[in-house]
């Protein structure tokens, strides 16, 4: 039987100090960072419809953006002055005079009031102005309504133009008068209504006003 010797056993240790160390191998591929997409916004409109004899029409949208409403309304053929425009309880319009709607909507049931004071009702947008072409816009944001489901939402409310301006104190409406015109609060985002908003104009009508600017164009050159 060999017996180790003292040389063997440092032959075998600087064989074993001289080789290769083994090469690293390829760093494992950074796992993909999850992106978080942006939450689309959830949006609603209603179509204004005037009582009998009334011309009115108009578009009010709403969309919802992390804790806010933005409202954006635009009217047409309205008699010119300042008009009050509220969010009303009951998505009816089904009476002539708009009394189907029922009140403002008011789902913490406090006072009536502007919509910049600290205690109004979640409907009370305030006025808007109708110049004297009759049309008017109102833009506003608020923390008081959802478009998403809720206590505080606005689809399967209304939306009324007064026929006078809302005073912003008087309870429990703001004097703001007769109800002119009155839309149904739907989810989503249907066509622009016609004259609903300024410059609002379907791909089908611009291609349609570009062929006849041409024709007419045409029609000059000869």
């Amino acid at each position: 039987m060999l017996r180790s010797t003292p040389w063997m056993i440092t032959f075998a240790c600087l064989t074993l100090a001289c080789a290769p160390e083994p090469e690293p191998g390829p760093e494992p591929a950074p796992e993909p960072i999850a992106m978080e997409e942006e939450a689309a916004p959830v949006t609603a409109s209603a179509h204004l419809t005037a009582a009998e004899g009334s011309e009115i029409s108009g578009q009010v949208d709403f969309t919802e953006t992390e804790d806010r409403v933005r409202i954006t309304a635009h009217v047409v053929g309205a008699p010119s002055g300042t008009h009050g425009f509220h969010v009303h309880e009951i998505g009816d319009c089904s009476a002539a005079d708009f009394t189907s709607a029922g009140d403002h909507f008011n789902p913490a049931g406090v006072e009536h009031g502007g919509p910049d004071a600290e205690v109004h009702h979640a409907g009370d947008l305030g006025n808007i102005e109708i110049g004297e072409d009759g049309t008017g816009h109102l833009e506003l944001t608020s923390k008081q309504l959802t478009v998403s489901a809720g206590d505080s939402s606005v689809v399967g409310r209304a939306v009324i133009l007064h026929a006078d301006a809302d005073d912003l104190t008087s309870q429990p409406t703001g004097a703001a008068g007769a109800r002119l015109a009155c839309g149904v609060v739907e989810a989503g985002s249907p066509a622009p209504a016609e004259g609903a908003a300024p410059g609002a104009e379907t791909s089908e009508g611009a291609e349609d006003a570009e062929a006849a600017e041409g024709e007419a164009g045409d029609g000059g050159e000869g």
